[in-house]
């Protein structure tokens, strides 16, 4: 039922791409009809495109054996110059990322700072988690690494709740546009430790493939300032994929999709 209504729903989502191109009229219902998504619709439908949840991606890596890199993450210091709504709700998703990375690995001090991070970041955006409940829930699961993924799952849970009860798309966007390219960027900074790890380069196959959704989402925003950088890198992106995709075995083509994603992180923290 679920890829039924997976399949419709971008099904709808080409045919309001198509009507973008045909003419300016219907170039504005078009958008209207994209905003009258809910952003509890938009994740439910990204959720059912095969590939790992950030979480899923960063305990892959863990059980590769890879080492844990200390100078991945984005630095928590950075979160003071975060201002703007849209500099928030990128970086919210960064350090969401960030935040599954450490819960993989299972740093326990690493994992209390980002949260707390998060939910700071969360209030500025008038995200109401109940910081209270979700810290109880941390500290009863602190040397439980299964535990502490619920914890992740509900602060997204939870996040995503609240984006839809206020009617912030947008908001909801550019989070999952930054927790999509900071899980990227992890990916692409271990390649050179696994690149010969078949797992690991199809796990990093599906997370970049998945671009390819969030992009068919920002289809009608790409005039915006807020999104029409980030069109143009996933269009080019999507590009790259596709020629590292008909040769896996070419470094030069994994290096072609690595550096629109560091142009990408790069942008944003």
């Amino acid at each position: 039922m679920k890829s039924i209504k997976s399949l419709a729903f971008l099904i709808m989502g080409f045919a309001i791409i198509a009507a973008c191109s045909n003419s300016g009229n219907k170039t504005n219902k078009a958008a209207a009809e994209i905003d009258d998504i809910s952003v509890a619709q938009i994740i439910e439908d990204l959720e059912n495109v095969p590939t790992p949840t950030t979480v899923d991606l960063m305990e892959m890596i863990n059980k590769l054996g890879l080492p844990y890199m200390y100078d991945v993450t984005n630095s928590l210091a950075n979160q003071e110059n975060y201002l703007s709504t849209k500099q928030k709700a990128l970086n919210l998703g960064v350090y969401a990322a960030d935040l599954s990375y450490d819960v993989a690995y299972h740093k326990k001090a690493e994992t209390e700072e980002y949260l707390r991070c998060i939910l700071t970041m969360a209030s500025d955006l008038n995200i109401s988690i109940d910081a209270d409940k979700i810290s109880s829930k941390f500290e009863n699961s602190i040397d439980n690494v299964d535990g502490l993924i619920d914890v992740v799952k509900d602060v997204f849970k939870e996040s995503q709740y609240i984006l839809n009860q206020t009617s912030q798309t947008e908001t909801a966007l550019l989070f999952l546009i930054g927790s999509w390219v900071e899980s990227a960027y992890i990916c692409t900074s271990v390649s050179e430790l696994e690149a010969s790890n078949d797992d690991f380069l199809k796990g990093s196959l599906n997370h970049f493939e998945y671009a390819s959704t969030i992009l068919k989402y920002i289809e009608s925003r790409k005039s915006n300032p807020d999104f029409i950088d980030f069109y143009n890198d996933l269009t080019e992106l999507m590009k790259q994929v596709e020629e590292y995709k008909a040769d896996m075995s070419n470094s030069e083509k994994f290096d072609g999709v690595a550096s629109i994603v560091k142009k990408m992180r790069n942008s944003i923290v």
